[in-house]
């Protein structure tokens, strides 16, 4: 009879099973341990010290046995870690591991968004992540368990044990709808807490949990085996924990003599019949055997996915019902196109229509930090340049759009170290009225020096909110303890990856490093200090930054850190260019386009975000849906969207001729402007 069988049928003889799950069932999402191992290896090659930490390891791997088995390789690096690091410091490479599992479409819109590489999870951020829950790469296995426990819990004792400690198994069960209980268990076999006969779901982490299960949460999170002089009475602690008639062990392979003496414990108090799935075609190893005897019949050959999903089919309990997630937008471009095509396209006349508009033609983005409603500030740093880009232009146009509909506008300039800074900003405030009266011809912005703020603020610091640098620096950098990291990628001086991507952009960030400048560090305790300066009158809720989609994780980080609101507008990005790019700041009709010529050389050139589709979407289509222009005719296209612009440029029609005048118009001063 097949495992699959064996508990089939005892479940229908209304017996109780007890599952006791092990890393087998959460690879490869979660390293098992010799994945753990490596990124282990990985932290110490990262950590500064000439090396000392990573030649322990080396000398501790070669004390064992060649053949010895990963996990005890992993053991050997866990007591390393301790004698020479600290006892919980190895929880950091575990939770690393964790997130492993962990994959956001979006990084910067994750709650991992401020969070640095190699940084402790705490309880908060734990549980922020594992409530993202359509964002855990789950096995088909480890689901079919969740929908098992979450539709017959009674066949299962309402709970399941388990040696990992990730929180892959809670997540299954959450996306049924049913709650799960996270119940970590120390090395002497306690529970962290009582178990509860009723409601949640139970899932007891026999090793210890990836994360503080509360504000007092103990370090170290994992704990290693019970000594041997222990191991017994842990065991016997355990053996409380397994209910069940049957016990089904899956993805474990029986290393730690604490859960095989569980068993044997609870074989001395009540009959009970042990079924052992084995991954390999081979018999059990001679160590399990022997601590076990007869009280287990084993399996072997079993995949654990196709076993609990074959089950969960034949108990007939329900799939689980994929869910909507509001973080996931997924952009319908032919059915858009269609709308832009549409004659008549007006902007809608209140702020909140007007946003969505722009989010679902557009690209644009708003992250709110609550309900939307209407701002009645819009707050827009920008950084000094000697010349402000197309980018700024554009983002001049919405800033008008919202302007006119009763929404204030506060440019702040980013101008420390600039030199000529005051005839610089002039010019730009000259350019931005320019820009916005295209859309509100009565657009009045304030335009303030965020040098001349900090240079005159000599009022007496303010109890609420931190309004010079200073105190946002202790605030930011001192009391909520960022990683570097993220700092540095909040600033974009370095890329904002994940730690699966970093290896491959080593080069790159330390390029970065070097090259960039210094003063950056200064953009957010001084765009801050101002930020706070206006929210002293202004209410938070009401109040939205501007900004580009790479600088959603600076605005990640000021909600993160102060509280405050922060909600962010931001524009959609160009790939491969930035502000600085002579490709967004050209002189004249003929310069820009001998760019677009080029660009319409390269592969991919007409693919959304690139430089063609993006000056079209922004700075040809987007001015005229704001100020309800009049479409032009090429080719016998009405060019009112990118499908109709796209289609007349392979017709052969003279349209980047159009677009480079068009927008050079829109963008270069009158007198500048020539062909």
């Amino acid at each position: 009879m097949t495992l699959l069988d064996e508990i089939a049928e005892a479940i229908g003889r209304g017996e109780q099973i007890t599952l006791i799950l092990g890393a087998g069932m959460t690879m490869p999402a979660v390293p098992g341990p010799a994945g753990i191992v490596e990124l282990a290896e990985r932290y110490a090659a990262g950590l500064g010290d000439d090396g000392e930490l990573t030649q322990a390891l080396r000398q501790a791997r070669e004390e064992l046995d060649p053949q010895a088995a990963p996990i005890e390789v992993y053991l050997a690096y866990r007591r390393v870690f301790t004698a020479r690091r600290s006892p919980g410091e190895f929880d950091v490479i575990a939770q690393q591991a964790v997130l492993a599992g962990y994959r956001a479409p979006d990084l910067a819109s994750s709650p991992l968004a401020t969070h640095g590489i190699w940084q402790r999870v705490d309880l908060r951020l734990g549980e922020r992540v594992e409530n993202s829950l359509d964002w855990w790469e789950l096995p088909a296995g480890v689901r079919a368990v969740g929908r098992l426990l979450a539709w017959r819990p009674d066949e299962f004792g309402n709970g399941v044990l388990t040696t990992n400690f990730d929180p892959m198994l809670e997540v299954a069960v959450r996306l049924t709808g049913r709650q799960a209980l996270s119940v970590p268990v120390d090395a002497a076999g306690r529970p962290d807490r009582r178990p509860e006969g009723e409601g949640a779901v139970q899932v007891f982490h026999l090793h210890g949990f990836w994360r503080p299960v509360s504000e007092a949460g103990r370090s170290p999170l994992l704990h290693d085996p019970a000594p041997d002089a222990q191991a017994p009475a842990a065991g016997r602690a355990i053996a409380d924990l397994i209910t069940g008639d049957r016990v089904v062990v899956v993805g474990y392979s029986g290393w730690d003599d604490v859960v095989t003496g569980a068993l044997r414990a609870v074989r001395e108090v009540r009959p009970v019949r042990v079924l052992w799935a084995l991954q390999e075609d081979d018999g059990p190893p001679a160590a399990l055997s022997e601590r076990l005897g007869d009280l287990a019949a084993y399996y072997p050959g079993v995949d654990g996915d196709e076993l609990f999903t074959r089950l969960a089919d034949r108990l007939q309990v329900p799939a689980t019902a994929p869910r909507a997630d509001p973080r996931r937008r997924v952009r319908h471009l032919d059915w858009e196109r269609e709308l832009f095509s549409q004659p008549g396209n007006v902007a809608p006349a209140a702020v909140l229509p007007l946003l969505r508009q722009l989010e679902r033609r557009y690209g644009w983005g708003v992250d709110w930090a609550g309900e939307p409603q209407p701002p009645r500030l819009l707050f827009w740093p920008v950084r000094l340049r000697a010349r402000a880009s197309l980018i700024n232009a554009v983002q001049a146009l919405t800033a008008a759009a919202l302007s006119q509909r009763g929404v204030r506008v506060v440019a702040c300039l980013d101008d420390f170290g600039v030199a000529e800074r005051a005839e610089l900003g002039a010019a730009f405030a000259a350019d931005l009225r320019r820009w916005m009266r295209r859309v509100d011809p009565a657009a009045d912005p304030a335009v303030v020096s965020l040098h001349d703020y900090i240079e005159g603020s000599h009022r007496e610091p303010s109890l609420l909110r931190p309004t010079d640098p200073w105190s946002v620096a202790r605030i930011f950098y001192g009391e909520r303890n960022p990683s570097l990291y993220s700092v540095l990628a909040a600033i974009k001086v370095v890329p904002h990856l994940a730690l699966h991507d970093l290896e491959q952009h080593a080069a790159a960030i330390v390029q970065t490093l070097l090259s960039k400048d210094a003063n950056r560090l200064l953009t957010p305790l001084t765009t801050w200090a101002f930020l706070h300066h206006l929210l002293e009158t202004e209410p938070a809720a009401e109040v939205m930054a501007y900004a580009g989609s790479d600088e959603r994780l600076l605005w990640e980080q000021f909600r993160e850190h102060f509280g405050l609101g922060g909600t962010l507008l931001y524009n959609p990005y160009i790939r491969h260019l930035t502000n600085e790019s002579r490709m967004v700041r050209w002189s004249s009709a003929a310069e820009l386009r001998a760019y677009l010529t080029s660009t319409k050389e390269l592969p991919g050139w007409g693919e959304e975000g690139g430089y063609v589709h993006w000056l079209v979407q922004n700075a040809f289509l987007l001015p005229r849906y704001l100020t309800h222009g009049e479409f032009p005719e090429a080719g016998g296209y009405r060019l009112d969207s990118w499908a109709a612009f796209a289609a007349a440029l392979d017709k052969g029609a003279p349209v980047l001729d159009l677009l480079a005048q068009d927008v050079s118009d829109f963008y270069l001063p009158p007198a500048v402007v020539t062909g």
